[in-house]
């Protein structure tokens, strides 16, 4: 026995500091849940885990954009059906029209529906925006055929992306052949009953192609919002998995830790008395 070094009180004294801190890690990854607190706790772990978040953080930006352009999508769509309803009743008047036995008078009545309805169309075209874009009024867009386009950001790697369609439908534009296009709709000639009958089944053909290509895209933007979802949530627990503290274990850490911390307390009032016991066990020699 050592009387100027208490071995033994040190030992225990050293294991003390240690569960002390062990005990101390485990109520703070209690009180926040988190097992990584600081770069310490695991580094490698750490750095996945950021990975993770900011992977998780570029998708879920990418969902919102996906999720705004099925709603601009949506939004096109809805005033898409209302030209193909007001195409239609074009179609009805014209057929109505070419009946031999309207007057002048007759013609001109059902021309001025026909012309309040052209309007009708031009002001969908022009009006239906999201977000100030016009995806159905673009007057850059020369022929639907060629149409503009919109890009979305659709992930989070260089070069994933959606395009998204801009065409025309106004009047001018429609069913354009030529110097021809459904402006020039005019009931009031009867010479022009064949043309006109055309000009309003292009237009309508026109419409209804436009209105697929919505459509399509609306499922595929619909997909991808899903497919993105899915990988969030893979991606949220294989970071809870490196980031969040498991409370049971945490607690049962703590427990011990702290029943430790309780016994070397006992402990070192008991080997800090060995070398006063050592003392008078020498005066008893004398």
């Amino acid at each position: 026995m050592r009387l100027n070094h208490n071995m033994m009180s040190m030992n225990v004294y050293r294991n003390y500091t240690k569960d002390l801190a062990g005990r101390a890690d485990a109520i703070s990854k209690i009180s926040s849940g988190i097992k990584l607190n600081s770069a310490k706790d695991n580094p490698n772990a750490l750095g996945r885990s950021e990975l993770f978040r900011m992977q998780i953080r570029g998708l879920q930006a990418a969902q919102r954009n996906l999720q705004d352009s099925v709603s601009m999508v949506q939004a096109v769509d809805g005033a898409l059906s209302t030209v193909s309803d007001s195409l239609c009743r074009l179609k009805e008047l014209a057929t109505q029209a070419s009946n031999g036995t309207n007057t002048s008078e007759d013609l001109r009545t059902i021309q001025n529906e026909i012309n309040s309805i052209k309007d009708h169309i031009n002001s969908v075209a022009k009006e239906t925006e999201f977000n100030g874009i016009k995806l159905i009024g673009d007057d850059d867009v020369i022929d639907n055929n060629n149409p503009r386009y919109l890009k979305v950001v659709s992930g989070t790697n260089v070069g994933e992306n959606i395009k998204i369609p801009r065409f025309d439908i106004s009047i001018d534009k429609l069913a354009k052949d030529g110097a021809l296009s459904l402006k020039d709709l005019d009931i009031t000639d009867i010479n022009k009953i064949s043309q006109n009958l055309k000009l309003i089944d292009d237009s309508i053909k026109e419409v209804s192609k436009i209105r697929s290509k919505y459509g399509a895209l609306q499922s595929r933007l619909e997909t991808s919002v899903n497919n993105i979802d899915f990988t969030v949530c893979t991606s949220e627990k294989a970071e809870s998995y490196l980031r969040d503290a498991d409370l049971a274990e945490e607690m049962m850490d703590y427990a011990r830790n702290n029943i430790l911390v309780e016994s070397s307390n006992a402990m070192m009032v008991q080997t800090n008395n060995f070398p006063q016991d050592a003392l008078r066990i020498l005066e008893r020699l004398k």
